[in-house]
C-alpha cells in the first residue's frame, strides 16, 4: 500500500545506516507509474529525490538502496522537474464513473513493486453507501482517465450483448 511507503527510512547497504526518509511519491499520471520518491536527507534535512529504478529492495519497514549517491537533488533531475512541481497524489481525489456517477474519494492505492505502477485504487464511499457495503477496489484496467481534479473509471455494468446466450458447460444454471 502506498500509505505504508510514506515516512519510512531509506537505508544504504554501503553504510548500513539510514540516509534519508521517504516523504511521498513522484507519479507520472499518464502511465500511473511511480518515477521516484521524494525524500529528506537524514543529516541535512535537505529535499532529495530517489529514482524508483535505483531502489534495490523494499522491505517491510524500509527502502533499501546501494549507496547514498543514489539520492539526488530535485534540481539535478531535469526530466522529472514538471512532475515534481505538480506532485500529483491520487489520495483524496474524487472518483467518478464514465456515466458521471460519483463513486467516492481515493483512500489509498496499492503499488506493484516490480513494475512501480499503481495496481489498485481503494475508494472510500459516502457514509450511506459505506454503511450498506464495503469500500470499492478499482483495478488499474478500469481507469479511463486521470486529471488533476478527478479520476474517471469504467462503469461496472455488463451489456446484454456480452452475456452468453446459453449456459456455459459445467456451470450450474
Amino acid at each position: 500500500m502506498a500509505s505504508s511507503l510514506r515516512t519510512i527510512p531509506v537505508i544504504s547497504l554501503q553504510t548500513g545506516t539510514t540516509v534519508a526518509w521517504s516523504k511521498g511519491i513522484i507519479l507520472d499520471i499518464a502511465s500511473l507509474e511511480i518515477k521516484a520518491f521524494q525524500c529528506v536527507d537524514d543529516e541535512t534535512g535537505q529535499a532529495m529525490v530517489l529514482l524508483a529504478r535505483d531502489i534495490r529492495q523494499f522491505a517491510a519497514d524500509c527502502i533499501i538502496i546501494d549507496s547514498p549517491e543514489e539520492l539526488s537533488s530535485p534540481d539535478d533531475i531535469v526530466r522529472l522537474k514538471t512532475m515534481i512541481a505538480h506532485s500529483y497524489d491520487p489520495v483524496d481525489k474524487p472518483v467518478v464513473s464514465d456515466s458521471g456517477r460519483k463513486l467516492g474519494n481515493v483512500e489509498d492505492f496499492s503499488i506493484n513493486l516490480e513494475t512501480a505502477r499503481i495496481q489498485k485504487l481503494y475508494v472510500r464511499q459516502s457514509v450511506i453507501r459505506s454503511w450498506l457495503g464495503s469500500n470499492l477496489i478499482i483495478d488499474r484496467t478500469q481507469i479511463i482517465d486521470i486529471s488533476p481534479k478527478q479520476i474517471t473509471v469504467r462503469d461496472a455494468t455488463v451489456s446484454n450483448a456480452l452475456l452468453p446466450s446459453k449456459p456455459i458447460p459445467g456451470n450450474p444454471v
